[in-house]
């Protein structure tokens, strides 16, 4: 149990990592739109199939140095921290594009000009 909560942590600190990273990448970059839940994901998924092929093709060889490595119910366990982070990371993701305001599109705007006889053009637009 202490090693799942262990990767889990780490999980979430690689998760807060590539939140700052993509963050500022987005900030200099003008035109670069990283997804950090996403890159999140990629990542995760990554090392998921690392450690599967550590734990069932390198560990297995050597049960005696690392069997508590190489044990199926370590692997699972690690696997459980990988899917709860990356779960993590896109809902959070989720969330905070629902909380943005939409950006409004041209042909999303309603503009109509007003003229006075006396006074110069006044304009209105509203969203639809």
């Amino acid at each position: 149990m202490t090693n799942c909560l262990f990767d889990l942590f780490m999980s979430l600190v690689l998760l807060a990592i590539v939140l700052a990273a993509c963050r500022l990448c987005n900030w200099l970059v003008p035109n670069a739109a990283l997804n950090a839940p996403h890159v999140f994901a990629a990542l995760a998924f990554a090392a998921l199939l690392l450690d599967a092929a550590l734990t069932f093709l390198v560990f297995a060889d050597a049960q005696n140095r690392y069997g508590r490595f190489s044990a199926p119910a370590a692997f699972f366990e690690r696997v459980g921290a990988y899917a709860f982070a990356a779960a993590i990371a896109l809902a959070l993701g989720y969330a905070a594009r629902r909380e943005q305001p939409a950006k409004a599109k041209a042909h999303d705007m309603l503009a109509m000009r007003i003229t006075d006889r006396n006074g110069p053009c006044v304009c209105a637009s509203r969203r639809l």
